[in-house]
């Protein structure tokens, strides 16, 4: 009898430790809603990581990326696309009527409302009030637009590497349809 006792006592315990090991999630902790499947974290929407401890925070995550929205970048889409943008630059543009102008600074600050721009001092610095423009990674879009609503419209764009914006725009004279277009590379100071 004491036999089958110790034979019984010692199937338990092999079944408890065969139990206890198949356990595959018993050492895992997934984070932000995750949970374990088979030893491996599955997560929720947007998070990802060994223990989903990742969000893509500005983005959606799909097929082990995370596509950034508009205006921002990095792995986890924290980063301001325009962040190395702000900042004093001085310039001296090129235009197709006006000729070229004496060097100048221009300015790109951020928008207070949203993941755009604010740029003064383009055309040599003729536009009073800011021109705004949107960013996709390292290109500026100036959309038309009339800054000061008093006749003379600027679009184009600018692309930003190393320090400097390589801008390309053309200012109208909507009274005179005169087209002036300019190219201008300003260097961060």
């Amino acid at each position: 009898m004491k036999r089958i006792n110790l034979l019984i006592i010692a199937l338990v315990g092999a079944l408890t430790l065969t139990l206890t090991s198949c356990d595959e999630c018993k050492d895992v902790t997934c984070e932000n809603g995750g949970s374990c499947a088979e030893g491996t974290c599955e997560c929720a929407d947007d998070f990802y990581g060994d223990a989903c401890e990742v969000e893509c925070v500005n983005g959606t995550y799909a097929d082990g990326t995370c596509g950034c929205d508009a205006g921002y970048e990095g792995e986890a889409c924290t980063v301001l696309s325009r962040a190395d943008m702000i900042g004093s630059y001085t310039g001296n543009d090129a235009c197709s009527e006006t000729g070229a102008s004496s060097d100048y600074i221009s300015t790109v600050s951020a928008s207070s409302t949203d993941e755009r721009v604010l740029v003064t001092g383009l055309w040599a610095g003729f536009f009073i009030n800011t021109i705004t423009g949107s960013v996709n990674g390292d290109v500026i879009t100036i959309a038309d637009q009339d800054p000061d609503s008093d006749g003379y419209r600027i679009e184009g764009t600018g692309t930003y590497a190393d320090g400097a914006i390589a801008w390309d725009f053309v200012v109208t004279e909507t009274a005179t349809s005169a087209v002036d277009q300019c190219t201008m590379t300003s260097t961060k100071q």
